[in-house]
C-alpha cells in the first residue's frame, strides 16, 4: 500500500474566467521583448492612448497552414492590424478587423515562413488588453 498527500479544496467550486472578460487567451510568451509573439501564447495588459498603436511581431516557421491572432478583455476600443511584411498599421496591413469593443480576430491562411507584424491601435484609449497567436 502507498501513502499518498492528498489535497482537498473545501468550498463552492470556483468556475473558470468567462472569455472576452479579461480572461487569458493563451499562456504568457516568455521572451524578454514584450513585442515578440510566438507559438500558442500572447501578452496581457497591453495599453494605449487614443490613436496610438501597441506593437508586436512573431516568426512563423516554413509549412504553417494557418496563423490566428486573436485580441480580447480589457477596456477601451482596440483594432486590430496584420503585415506579412512591415509593421502593421492603419494605413500599411494585409488585414484588419476593426469592430467595437475589443474582441477582435484575424485568420492568415497560409502564412509565408519569416516575420509577421501585428498591432493593435487605439481607436479610443485601451487597456488591459490581451493578445495572443496560434499557428
Amino acid at each position: 500500500m502507498r501513502n499518498c498527500t492528498c489535497h482537498l479544496a473545501v468550498g463552492a467550486p470556483r468556475r473558470p474566467p468567462t472569455p472576452g472578460r479579461g480572461a487569458p487567451t493563451a499562456p504568457e510568451c516568455t521572451g524578454p521583448d514584450t513585442r515578440q509573439l510566438d507559438r500558442g501564447c500572447g501578452r496581457s495588459g497591453v495599453a494605449a492612448t487614443a490613436g496610438n498603436y501597441a506593437y508586436f511581431y512573431l516568426y512563423v516557421p516554413a509549412g504553417t497552414t494557418g496563423l490566428t491572432i486573436t485580441a480580447a478583455g480589457g477596456t477601451g476600443n482596440a483594432d486590430l492590424y496584420y503585415s506579412g511584411s512591415d509593421w502593421a498599421t492603419t494605413g500599411s496591413s494585409t488585414a484588419r478587423s476593426t469592430g467595437g469593443g475589443n474582441a477582435e480576430t484575424l485568420t492568415v491562411s497560409n502564412p509565408h515562413a519569416g516575420y509577421h507584424y501585428v498591432s493593435l491601435y487605439g481607436q479610443q484609449s485601451f487597456g488591459g488588453v490581451s493578445v495572443s497567436t496560434s499557428y
